[in-house]
Parts: C-alpha cells; structure tokens; sequence
C-alpha cells in the first residue's frame, strides 16, 4: 500500500535546476621555503606598506568617530587615500600575475593576494594599538599643558574608554571597508586580466576577500552575527546553535538528488572519481552547491519565480512559461519541506525574531548581548530578569530603556503571517550559508596567510635574496629597467585583392584611388595599431605588413600572438564598416586575406641608406597564409559561409616533407589564417576553453575562445577554430577527404561570436 504521507513529503528533483557549483582550488605548495626553511619569503614594496598605513589609519579614524581630535582628517582625505590604495594594490597584484604568466605559475598569483591580505590585516591590528597609545598619550600631554580644561579631559577619557570598549568593531569595520577596497580591485581591476591567462579554476571568487570573520577573533560573536549575517544561539543545547542548524540542512537535502545526479549545468555526475571532486574542505559533497548563494534563491525562491511568471505571462513563449511554471513548484515544495521541518524543530519562531529584531536591537545592545534580546521576544519567562538588568544598566548609564518597541516587536512576531515567515527562512538561508562559506573561506585564507614570512628585517632580506629564496612585488617605478632583447615575433599581412582593377575603375570614374585607399584602409588601421603593441614594416598599394616583437622577460610581450589576433579582427571590421558605406555610395568595396605567423628568434636587419628593412621567414609564410587560389575563388565565389577559409593540399600525406614549404591551396576571402605555431604559442599566451560548434549540417566545430588584453586596458575576446586540411584531385578539385595536418582560422562572424558568449 502507498504511503501517501511519505509520497507528498518526497523531496523534489532538482536536476532542471541550473545549479552552480563553489569552488577553491589553491595551494603554495610548489614555492621554493624562505631562509626558515619554514615560511615562504614575500616582499611588498614599503611605499605599499606606507599607502596602506594611511588608508588604515584615517579609516580607524573615522570608524572610531573621533574625527575631532584630529586636525588632519578630512572627508577628501579619506576618499584619496583610498584612491591611491586601489592604485596601489593594482599595481603589486598585477605584478604577481605577470610574474605568474612569465614563470608559468599560478601560485606566484595567489602568494600576491594572500601578502597583501596578512598586510592589512597585520596593518589594522598596529593601527588600533597605536590609537590607543595615542590617545594616551593626548590626555597625559593634555593634562601637562596650561591650557588644562576638566571638560575637554573627560571628553578625551570618555573617547578612550568608548575605543576600548568598542575595539571588536572599530576593528571589524575597519577591516571589512578597507578588503572591500581589495575584492573591488580583483574583480573590477584584474578580473579580465587573470580570465585571460589562467584557468577559471585558478581564480579565486570575488566574494572571497569580502569576509567579515576575517576580522574577529571570535567568528561567533553575537554583534558580528547580527550585523553581517543572522543571530544564532552558541550553546550547545539550544536548538538554532550552528552545528545543529547546518546538520538539518544538510539532513533534508541529502534526501534530494543535490550532489548525486547531474544538473542542468553538467557538472553533477555520479562515479567516484567526480565525487572526489565536489567535497568540501571538511569534506561536505553538498557543501560547493550550498556555498554558491545564488543556488539558494535557484532552489527555494518561490516567491522571485512567481514574479517573473506573472511579467512573462502574455510576453514569452510557451515553453518558457512551462520552464518557470515548473521550476516554481519545485521551489515551493522544497521550501515548505523546510519550513514544516524547522517549525517542528521550534526553531522557526526564533528565525523570525532574528530579523524582526534588527529595526531594534541597537537600542538596547549594549548593554544587552543580542541573544538576550531575542529571549525577551520569544521566551516570556526570561523577561523579568531581562528588564530587571536593562533597568540597572540604564540607571547606572543614565538612560531609560522604553519597553515599547520590544512589545510591538513581540506583536509582530506574533501576527507573522506564512508567506512573512517564508520570506525570513529565504534569508536565513542565504545568510546562513553565507556564514558557512566565510566560515571556510576564512580558515583557508589564515592557514595560507600563516604560511608566509612578510620579509621586513634587512638583514632576513639580503639573506633570502642572496638565496633566491624570495619573492617580490615591486611597483612599476621600482622594477629595474633595461632593454631586454627580442626572442619572438609574430608577422601580420593583410592582402588587399583586387586593388589594380579598383584602381582602374575609380581613375575610369574620375575618382581619387590614392584617396580611397587611405581613407579606407591604411588611415584607420594606423589609429589603432599602437594599442596592440604593433609597428609598420611595410606598405605599398594592395599590401600592407605588421609585426609585434616578444622581449625577454616582459609580461607585454607575452601577448604577442593574441594580440596580433585581435589586431586582425579589428582590420577585417574596420574594411567590413566601410565597405557599407562604400555600397551606398556605389562605390568599390574591399576584399582582404590575412596572414598571421610567429617565430620563437629575432628577425634580421638589412639597411638601405636610413631605411631599415626587416628579413623574416615569417614574412614568407605570412604571404602564402594570406593568399587565395583563383580556381577555389570561383569554386565558393555564390556560397554564404559562416567561415572564411579552407586550405587544401593536392599531393598525397606521404609525398608532403614536415620541413617542406607550404604549399597548399588556400580559400581565403576576408579570412583570417594563424600558423600552428602561432597557435601553440596563443595557447600558451591566453587561458583557451574548447566549444564545440554545431553547423547547419549538424557536423561539430572545434573552436577555442579566450580574452585577450590590449595595452589600453580593454578586453577582446578571440575566437579560432581548428579544422583538417582537405585533400583534392589536383585536376578537378574534388575533396577525398581529410588530412592530419591541421589549420587554424581567427573567426570574424559576429554570429560566433553571440554563439560563445552565450555558451563560454
């Protein structure tokens, strides 16, 4: 027989959901130990150390509210000293990434970050002592002076004390705004930068610095839970205490599929080798999906989900409505699941008066600790005794604590209606989990900070350096600089087809080709070639050559390749723009074929007079990658392609030597064709994901996509797709069929593009 009890309880599937997994993946295990055979060995610049002295300095100021016993602090103050510590911070972190991409290790990366972290933590701690002895310092010269004033003394004595009592959190305030400073320089400053060159799992969240238990000694402390996330009881036999509440939730979604059974993402799988993977630090399988917070409003957000039906409704499409409709009843069973578990467990009634005791609680806390205040709202036989201590600490204080706003709290908790408590169990999950995730976050980051040595001593810094045991972070001005020689160049050549009979007919027409070609061609490529590092070699009418050098030992140059990448899209869109403007005024339109070669030496220089003319095979090659055979131009002349090259060859594999020249056939109109040499060093250059790409004829595309950075600071992305080179009859053309050998192509089709930001 069903039960029919159990049946309706039964949790529901989450695997439509979109579910996200959290993950930390870090370590510093592969850095050399510092002179203690114990610690690594990191140096920031002092000129950072004093920037963040200053901003820690006028922030304790400000967060301690003695702004009046300093002259010097002003709100202008404040804000630039922040500006200089985002430059700064910039500065040493982006140091850390370039030293990373130079010497192919992430964890150069991290031990930036996780340095600069322990300096401000470090910081903070000497800051507020040195308040304090200043402060003391303030009434002892103060009660010295002639101009003694009782009045002004008490004032200073009162401040003091305040400080004091206080120092948890001037301290955690202090903290929490200046690694706000931090995670805003990660995420708006070197997000793109760090997404460029490593992988996504090499890339620490941006959340992960925004911890507010890194700034306490006591990470269950009621005014830190209450402030930055929700109150909950630390005794044991309580039941909202932080193990008990983390074991229910852990408890009712193992009943799901969460963790076991794949989600519309993909990355749920079952098999032991994946369930290696999604373990939590303290070994948790449910912990990444419970750590992505979004995850939480994906599962439980009934509410969110019936808005967003309701503006769909008579707009989108069936299947959408279906999908919405669908994922709401999901949401909402399994947060009633939730909600008749906790009211059974009596814990409900204590969630709610959590969040309806924040309008409040600063009123009576202190004196009052929070879980006090919370008993008055939900336990009437503690209130007596409660009343009896707000009463003494108030006649003591000299306040009056108005019993009012409890009573009307107390109502309001009462009156609560289900939907009001829904809404307050939402947040308690994602305040609580929130708490877990910095909870963990916190202990990972301490254990890292604990194992670096922030060299300071001269005499431990001559050591370690003499050894080559440490690790440094200068800023750009203090890096010494020098040429360095050229090990690597990359070689761009844009053919202009067509350019004799455009010229013919425009001079037919009485037009200026002169003209033309520069307006079109040469004057926007030469606005735009400096911000990819690039230089002229050679130009004439129908031809035009580039290239980009690679220095020894400097991050720029490690973009060599990637950026002559994006230097070629932007030529193609650059002709693609004119040339509409071209057709409206009937006028001819320009077809390009470009070529994109690197090689790991030098070129060579030959001199004619003052004119310095550059010798390169890469030159060659880039010629021939740039071509287009005339017979394949008539072959693919009327066909709409979404790519714009294809090479072929015509002899057989075994009759092609590896050392022979390339001689293959190319169709390439307004192509874009990389050697795979250039793109073994792409690949090396900039993190590449691999898409697959389904063609009208349902055949899969191999393409690969990253972001490369240009010197401006912005942000371009790149796509290339690797395909085989074809065989054919030498005298009909007809495709046999593939070969090993493989080509690349820069794609330029915007429709690619949305393809892989919609699926990157």
């Amino acid at each position: 027989m069903i039960n029919f009890l159990s049946f309706f309880s039964k949790p529901p599937s989450l695997k439509q959901l979109p579910l996200k997994r959290y993950l930390i993946k870090f370590s510093l295990d592969r850095l050399v130990l510092g002179v203690d055979n114990i610690h690594i060995d990191a140096r920031i610049s002092p000129q950072v150390h004093t920037v963040v002295k200053r901003a820690v300095s006028v922030s304790m100021i400000k967060h301690s509210r003695s702004e009046i016993f300093f002259d010097n602090d002003k709100k202008e103050r404040r804000e630039n000293e922040k500006i200089a510590l985002k430059h700064v911070c910039t500065e040493v972190l982006q140091e850390g990434i370039n030293k990373a991409k130079s010497e192919s290790e992430v964890q150069i990366d991290f031990l930036g970050q996780f340095s600069l972290a322990k300096m401000f933590l470090e910081e903070i701690q000497s800051e507020y002592r040195k308040m304090i002895t200043n402060f003391e310092i303030f009434i002892r010269d103060f009660e010295l002076s002639r101009r003694y004033d009782q009045h002004e003394w008490l004032k200073m004595k009162e401040k003091l004390s305040e400080i004091k009592q206080n120092q948890k959190r001037i301290v955690r305030l202090v903290g929490e705004e200046l690694f706000q400073v931090l995670a805003d320089v990660h995420a708006k400053n070197l997000k793109n930068i760090r997404e460029s060159n490593f992988p996504s799992e090499n890339i620490l969240p941006d959340n992960f610095f925004i911890n507010p238990t890194l700034h306490t000694d006591n990470v269950a402390d009621d005014f830190l839970l209450m402030d930055a996330y929700v109150l909950l009881s630390q005794r044991s036999d309580e039941p909202d205490n932080y193990r008990r509440l983390k074991s229910i939730i852990d408890d009712l979604l193992s009943e799901t599929d969460l963790g076991r059974e794949s989600t519309a993402d993909g990355e749920h799988e079952t098999g032991e080798t994946k369930q290696a993977d999604i373990l939590s630090a303290d070994g948790n399988a449910l912990d990444p999906w419970l750590m992505e917070i979004d995850n939480i409003d994906l599962m439980f957000n009934c509410f969110d989900s019936e808005e967003q039906y309701k503006k769909a409704k008579g707009k989108e499409s069936k299947n959408i409505l279906l999908e919405l409709k669908s994922r709401m009843k999901i949401q909402e069973k399994l947060l009633n699941l939730f909600y008749n578990k906790l009211n059974k467990s009596n814990l409900l009634e204590l969630i709610v008066a959590a969040y309806e005791m924040k309008s409040v609680y600063s009123s009576y806390c202190p004196p009052l600790r929070p879980v006090q205040l919370r008993e008055y709202l939900v336990k009437p036989g503690s209130r007596k005794s409660i009343v009896r201590e707000l009463k003494r600490r108030g006649s003591s204080a000299g306040d009056n604590f108005s019993l009012a706003p409890l009573d009307e709290t107390i109502r309001r908790i009462k009156s609560s209606s289900s939907r009001e408590k829904k809404e307050h169990l939402l947040s308690f999950l994602k305040d609580f989990l929130r708490y877990h995730r910095d909870l963990g976050n916190g202990r990972l980051l301490k254990h890292a900070m604990d194992a670096i040595n922030l060299v300071k001593d001269e005499k431990t810094l001559l050591l370690s350096k003499k050894n080559r045991l440490l690790y440094e972070f200068p800023l750009p001005e203090e890096r010494v600089k020098e040429e360095k020689p050229i090990i690597g160049h990359v070689i761009i050549k844009a053919d202009i087809r067509g350019s004799v009979g455009i010229t013919h007919t425009m001079r037919v027409r009485g037009l200026n080709p002169a003209s033309y070609f520069s307006l079109n061609f040469f004057d926007p490529i030469s606005e735009i070639v400096s911000d990819y590092n690039a230089s002229k070699e050679f130009i004439e009418g129908d031809a035009i050559i580039l290239s980009i050098f690679e220095n020894e030992d400097t991050a720029q140059g490690g973009y060599s390749v990637a950026r002559a990448c994006g230097l070629a899209v932007n030529m193609l869109q650059i002709v693609r723009q004119y040339n509409v403007k071209n057709q409206k005024h009937d006028l001819p339109i320009l077809e390009l074929g470009i070529g994109i070669c690197y090689k790991k030496s030098p070129p060579a220089y030959l001199f004619d007079g003052d004119s310095r003319i550059m010798i390169s095979q890469a030159i060659n090659l880039a010629d021939r990658l740039s071509g287009c055979d005339k017979r394949l131009r008539k072959r693919f002349k009327n066909q709409d392609r979404m790519f714009n090259l294809v090479v072929f060859q015509n002899v057989r594999d075994e009759d092609v030597e590896p050392t022979a020249d390339d001689l293959s056939l190319r169709y390439n109109v307004n192509g874009i064709e990389l050697d795979p040499e250039g793109f073994a060093k792409l690949s090396r250059e900039i993190n590449l994901k691999i898409i697959e790409y389904p063609t009208e004829n349902n055949e899969m595309v191999t393409l690969y996509t990253g972001k490369v950075p240009t010197l401006s600071g912005k942000y371009q992305r790149l796509v290339i797709r690797e395909a085989a080179v074809l065989e054919v009859k030498p005298d009909t053309m007809d495709v046999i069929g593939p070969t090993a050998r493989k080509y690349y192509e820069v794609c330029t089709e915007p429709a690619i593009y949305e393809f892989i930001d919609n699926h990157a």
